[in-house]
């Protein structure tokens, strides 16, 4: 019998492994979406680079007429109204194409459960079309030390960007499920085969 797949959203804070969750579960037989993927492809087309050019100037090109992402952040996270526009640029489009694969998925019919993977899940209100929120708890210790490692980001930087986003434990607390994400990789995958257990494998309704 087939069963309609259930679409989960993770959520959490930045760099708090969403994308190593999300993945984890993929390992079990999820399909994944990834809207930061998706935004990166989406600054490649010319409308959008016109939109984002026309809105916030050629200062945020490169060398090659390309955005470029890290200026752009480098404005925008200096001014809620400025990422406002971005994020009306942006988000119609993602969550339009979010919501297309998701249709895509359904119409295969071969997955259990789908990804949603987006870093501003309740902020879009991309959680509304969730059966399931996932929130992976990581300390502010260790993100800040993943940013400065993986992103060489400088000190300040995650905190100036979280400033825009919702509190992550206002996120937790609209979540139905919680993985800790504080330890090894095994001791979260063993979390991830816990909720799938749970909510996928053995929920039908």
């Amino acid at each position: 019998m087939n069963f309609k797949p259930k679409i989960i959203g993770i959520t959490g804070g930045i760099s708090s492994g969403k994308s190593t969750v999300g993945r984890m579960l993929a390992s079990l037989g999820a399909e994944y979406i990834d809207a930061d993927e998706m935004c990166h492809k989406l600054f490649l087309k010319p409308e959008l680079k016109d939109k984002i050019t026309m809105r916030f100037g050629n200062s945020v090109l490169d060398t090659f007429g390309k955005i470029d992402r890290i200026r752009l952040a480098e404005i925008v996270f200096r001014d809620k109204t400025c990422l406002d526009d971005l994020c009306n640029i942006l988000h119609p489009i993602v969550i339009a194409q979010i919501k297309a694969k998701i249709d895509e998925i359904e119409q295969r019919g071969r997955k259990r459960a789908i990804i949603i993977d987006a870093a501003l899940l309740e902020e879009s209100e991309l959680s509304m079309i969730c059966d399931f929120v996932v929130f992976v708890n990581t300390s502010k210790e260790h993100r800040i030390e993943r940013c400065r490692i993986s992103r060489r980001w400088a000190d300040g930087e995650l905190e100036k960007r979280e400033r825009f986003q919702m509190v992550p434990g206002d996120k937790k607390k609209k979540a139905d499920y919680v993985i800790d994400n504080n330890f090894t990789s095994d001791n979260t995958f063993r979390q991830v085969k816990e909720f799938w257990k749970l909510y996928i494998e053995e929920y039908k309704s």
